[in-house]
């Protein structure tokens, strides 16, 4: 079948557990993700989907030559040189404003860098961040907000149009870059009710952005992101809404190796390659929604995160924003903390000058 199988599900209400497996010897407030579903006065937080299911991908192509100097495609918050780095980062303590700001801040300590992007997430018709991106924008970070969906038929008719203008004008009062990122993996199966079909998800994308543009929303940056594994069938393209209605082209995509039987490990370059090959021919800035190594061999998650940051200066130039999925989400364990030598192999990719980019104007 064309159409590879996402399993992606919501996330059970277990128990989040109460601390970080290992965390660095600094004063610690734990934190790291799965997302909400929990109101506050000023914000609901709600847990995100999390990592699509999809099979481990067979090993792409090379990745194209590294783009000429010059030739790197521009966008907004796209910076000079390097890439943005950021991450989702679940709280361990709880869902309120204060849990997921300590969490952010508690990583940051332990990275000894501020994220220049932090992602959140809302289901469709939950309240938006606003809170936590206020506070983002505050202190010169970028919020991220994965949206979540709804079935595309019903926006794109108007059914939602009052929602959608009220979140519109609830982001332009944030006066500061937001970075919207709608629908995510809107070609994975388990979405596939929502979604319905690529050209109803491209008339309801289309559909939202012009009520947007409608009030007068100039901060927003629309980020398009599928599945990384769907680019080599063609399938995640067929849901490309058009250069005039996105800022930034994503992907998401994990090394599912060995927590899923079956699974192979598997590279960065190997997940992202496809993906790749297509993004550089779309004129657009490009950045990496989500993406997560599970611990192997002793040493491995390590080197597959040095070997992530060596990839992506040398061979992934147009890649201009990278986002951790910082979490450890229905018994696979995403956490830059698994281990001492993960944490200090990301630790070293963080604070890589080449990520330490800030994002522009």
């Amino acid at each position: 079948m064309r159409r590879t199988t996402s399993g992606r599900s919501r996330p059970s209400h277990r128990r989040l557990r109460a601390a970080r497996r290992w965390a660095p010897t600094l004063p610690v407030v734990t934190g790291a993700v799965a997302i909400v579903v929990m109101i506050t006065v000023l914000l609901v937080v709600t847990r995100p989907p999390g990592p699509s299911g999809a099979p481990a991908p067979v090993a792409g192509p090379s990745a194209p030559a590294h783009p000429a100097p010059g030739s790197l495609a521009p966008g907004p918050l796209v910076p000079q040189a390097g890439a943005l780095f950021g991450a989702w980062v679940e709280p361990s303590t709880g869902f309120t404003v204060s849990d997921l700001e300590a969490s952010i801040t508690q990583l940051e300590h332990e990275l000894g860098r501020k994220l220049a992007i932090d992602q959140l997430y809302a289901p469709w018709a939950a309240p938006l961040p606003l809170a936590v991106a206020g506070w983002d924008l505050s202190r010169g970070s970028i919020p991220m907000i994965s949206w979540g969906g709804a079935p595309t038929d019903l926006i794109a008719e108007g059914r939602y149009d009052a929602q959608i203008r009220a979140r519109a004008l609830q982001l332009r009062a944030l006066h500061g870059p937001v970075m919207l990122r709608w629908f995510a993996e809107m070609d994975g199966t388990a979405n596939a009710a929502n979604a319905v079909s690529p050209e109803s998800f491209i008339a309801a994308w289309r559909h939202i952005h012009e009520i947007f543009t409608s009030v007068g929303v100039t901060n927003v940056l629309w980020v398009w992101c599928p599945n990384a594994f769907n680019f080599a069938t063609g399938y995640a393209q067929e849901f490309y809404p058009g250069k005039d209605f996105v800022d930034w082209v994503g992907a998401d995509g994990y090394n599912w190796a060995p927590g899923r039987p079956g699974s192979q490990w598997t590279s960065f370059a190997e997940i992202f390659s496809s993906f790749y090959q297509w993004g550089v021919s779309s004129g657009k800035p490009l950045l990496i929604g989500e993406y997560g190594v599970l611990e192997g061999a002793p040493g491995q998650k390590a080197a597959w995160f040095t070997q992530a940051d060596r990839q992506l200066r040398t061979r992934f130039a147009a890649i201009r924003a990278v986002v951790y999925f910082d979490s450890d989400h229905q018994n696979f364990d995403w956490r830059v903390t698994t281990s001492p030598t993960a944490f200090s192999a990301f630790r070293a990719f963080a604070t890589d000058p080449y990520f330490r980019a800030r994002p522009a104007g």
